[in-house]
């Protein structure tokens, strides 16, 4: 094992996946706000919110994308396409009143900034200024480093997104060949953004502001399709919007909930391909399949 990662398995994970007690309410158990999801990429809001259900939330609240083109091709909208498919879903475009609901924020998934608006931005900036805690996907990571944080951030990049990260930061060559270099990598980036960084691949690394950092897997090579990363921000969501308070006071808190996610993201995905030794075996699985499938992945590693 590279000397200071540290292995986050299936024990690990159940100790923090929690369930609610006979006093528990929606509210208690966490309320998660989205905005994700695009005219160009509605089905990311769509996986993400089943996550979020799937993985536990109380209540799911979602925002659209403010000044979002309209959906081309006859498809719906990104908030069509989530109510018609996870209709416990509270919809909102009162976003400074939402801001006050919600315990944490998945933001960016299936979004693109380049075709985003000035009075997204601002919704964007105002949210990572507050409170709440934030999972940053895809369209989001580009505002960090140049946003003031306020809570507790993990940013969930794939090694693309996160080598774009990397040349923002102006820290210099990027060695990400070997697993060590990726975890070195990983340290090097939440030191420098002050973030928790969630490095996905079929080994996940999770590196804290102050350099702890887990691994998880090797993940079944199924997930690698695309969506599965839209579910797995979801389901981080969750987790964290039920963990708010111990993320606000444990600095370690969301490397742990983020190296979580990615075990429960990678047993779902076992399941549904019936690759349980995540050899190959099995057979493919959409990102969909993996998201319906969190609930029994839930209740296995909890067992």
């Amino acid at each position: 094992m590279i000397e200071g990662l540290v292995e986050w398995g299936a024990a690990e994970a159940a100790e923090l996946l929690g369930v609610p007690d006979v006093q528990a309410h929606k509210y208690s158990r966490g309320v998660l706000g989205l905005k994700t999801g695009s005219a160009a990429f509605p089905g990311a809001a769509v996986l993400g919110a089943e996550a979020a259900w799937r993985t536990g939330a109380g209540l799911v609240r979602f925002v659209p994308q403010f000044g979002d083109a309209a959906p081309l091709h006859g498809l719906p909208s990104a908030a069509a396409a989530v109510l018609a498919t996870r209709p416990e879903t509270v919809f909102s475009r009162d976003f400074d009143e939402d801001r006050a609901r919600c315990d944490a924020w998945v933001l960016g998934s299936g979004t693109d900034p380049s075709t985003r608006d000035e009075a997204e931005t601002a919704a964007l900036t105002k949210l990572l200024a507050d409170w709440a805690v934030i999972v940053a996907d895809a369209g989001a990571l580009d505002l960090l480093g140049s946003t003031p944080l306020h809570a507790p951030l993990i940013a969930t990049p794939h090694l693309g997104e996160f080598r774009e990260l990397w040349q923002a930061a102006e820290l210099g060559e990027l060695h990400d060949k070997t697993e060590d270099e990726r975890h070195q990598a990983a340290v090097t980036l939440a030191r420098h953004l002050q973030i928790t960084v969630l490095l996905k691949g079929s080994r996940t690394i999770v590196a804290a502001p102050d350099g702890f950092a887990l691994v998880c897997g090797p993940a079944t090579p199924w997930l690698a399709t695309a969506g599965t990363g839209d579910v797995l921000a979801g389901a981080l969501g969750a987790l964290v919007a039920a963990r708010g308070a111990e993320v606000s006071a444990d600095v370690h808190m969301l490397a742990k909930l983020g190296a979580t996610a990615a075990v429960l993201h990678d047993h779902a995905a076992r399941i549904a391909s019936h690759d349980t030794e995540a050899s190959g075996a099995g057979h493919p699985v959409t990102a969909l399949d993996v998201a319906r499938t969190l609930g029994t992945a839930f209740e296995q590693i909890r067992g």
